[in-house]
């Protein structure tokens, strides 16, 4: 009896080792696996479910991508070769996806600490809220994100208004604000911002 369980969990650790290969398209990757289709979304919300030629893929975000390939999860080779050292690195993917967007190590960081805290992180609405949490144990499928993420990098001031802005829309849209701070050693402070109103006087 110990024995079998001890191939079942043996097999169960091989199956979460297991690396499944992504393609770059344009400032997204790609993974065509169905197995790997099933574990990242269905177990741990990465990426978006569509459908390409009748038959499902799931598109991956920059940051999504960073993650999986350092968690060694995935693999992307050089112009669709399969030899191991055409292989890129985590280096070759942050330096090819920051030709669009080049605040993405930072957002990375910060998206990388959520994830290792046990939250779901989805894109955000734009505006600076880059992400959307939910809170831990969350079904994804049914319940709404708790948390918008407002990040701030260091020497990068924020004006007043802008975060009575921010404040207003989250208010709105049901959902605390967080502005992560990240600080020059690249570590995220989380501050949960209640209310701000600002008001306009003569003096």
């Amino acid at each position: 009896m110990n024995k079998n369980n001890d191939e079942e969990q043996s097999k169960e650790n091989e199956q979460e080792k297991r690396l499944f290969r992504a393609f770059l398209r344009d400032d997204k990757a790609i993974i065509e696996d169905q197995d790997g289709i099933n574990e990242f979304f269905d177990n741990s919300y990465l990426g978006n479910k569509e459908t390409d030629d009748e038959k499902d893929i799931l598109i991956l975000e920059p940051i999504e991508v960073l993650l999986l390939h350092e968690r060694d999860r995935i693999y992307i080779a050089k112009d669709d070769s399969t030899e191991e050292n055409d292989l890129l690195s985590f280096e070759d993917l942050l330096i090819y996806f920051s030709k669009w967007n080049k605040n993405l190590w930072q957002k990375y960081v910060v998206y990388n600490d959520l994830r290792k805290r046990g939250y779901f992180v989805r894109a955000g609405y734009g505006e600076g809220f880059e992400f959307r949490v939910y809170k831990r144990g969350a079904d994804f499928t049914t319940e709404p994100a708790k948390y918008l993420i407002y990040p701030i990098f260091e020497g990068t001031p924020i004006n007043l208004n802008e975060l009575d802005k921010i404040t207003q829309t989250s208010i709105s849209s049901r959902k605390e604000l967080v502005i992560a701070a990240v600080d020059r050693l690249s570590k995220p402070i989380y501050y949960l911002v209640k209310k701000i109103a600002l008001e306009k006087i003569d003096i």
